[in-house]
């Protein structure tokens, strides 16, 4: 498989607060790669570097081959797409709408192609018959099904996940993973930030554990759950799923 996302020490500080200290990572085409770790390790600074809504400090960032770090975020994003926490949609928008402002504006694209490609994609994730719904008609767990469908409108290389379960009701969260798993399924490269272990361990290709803003583990699911070779990667496994069931 292709190397899809190279990160090459990766430092990030807001203030004197250090976040990200030194991080290597690399994402390969078809990949699911999911982060897990505390909160305040790193991983959601992590990711908007990697998409550059937050510029690194020190490091680089490659696109198959290419360093990406100086270029102007605008024109990378049609190529590494992000699904926040909060779906960030445009609230005086339809779902459909939403879906065409991207590949209009940032890709100029023609509106018929522009409106195959929604039509398609709300398919996709099941919202095709809320297509002209505001994000005030919709459901949390809609709302994200159609954040997702406007990522995927832009054809990107890599689609990068802020957690995005965290801000949905308990009985929402599941429509969401289901779709992510299908997306994993047909081969989509992805980066996850959760704190969902049973989709990392059941859908994920590798899983990379983060704290104190440093990689400690990356591994396989089976391996990282079942034998983590670290302490802390041990003892953050064993408050999650504790939790979990709880």
């Amino acid at each position: 498989m292709d190397e899809i996302i190279r990160a090459e020490g990766i430092k990030k500080a807001f203030g004197s607060q250090q976040v990200l200290r030194g991080i290597d990572l690399s994402v390969r085409e078809g990949e699911a790669v999911c982060l897990i770790g505390p909160s305040g390790s790193g991983k959601s600074t992590l990711l908007r570097c990697i998409n550059l809504l937050e510029r690194p400090d020190e490091g680089r960032v490659l696109l198959r081959g290419r360093e990406i770090t100086k270029l102007p975020a605008a024109t990378l994003h049609a190529k590494v797409g992000m699904v926040f926490q909060q779906f960030n949609l445009f609230s005086n928008m339809t779902a459909f709408e939403n879906c065409l402002a991207g590949q209009r504006r940032a890709l100029r694209r023609g509106r018929k192609e522009s409106e195959e490609k929604a039509v398609y994609y709300l398919s996709q994730v099941g919202m095709l018959p809320y297509r002209d719904a505001r994000p005030a008609q919709l459901s949390g767990g809609q709302k994200q099904r159609v954040g997702i469908a406007r990522a995927l409108c832009m054809d990107p290389d890599v689609l990068l996940f802020d957690e995005p379960t965290s801000a949905l009701d308990p009985e929402m969260v599941d429509e969401v993973l289901r779709v992510m798993a299908d997306l994993k399924k047909g081969g989509l490269t992805m980066l996850i930030v959760t704190h969902e272990m049973a989709f990392a361990r059941d859908a994920a290709d590798r899983v990379i554990f983060m704290d104190e803003g440093r990689i400690v583990e990356d591994g396989r699911p089976g391996d990282i759950f079942a034998a983590p070779r670290h302490e802390r990667t041990a003892a953050f496994l064993r408050r999650s799923l504790r939790d979990t069931r709880g």
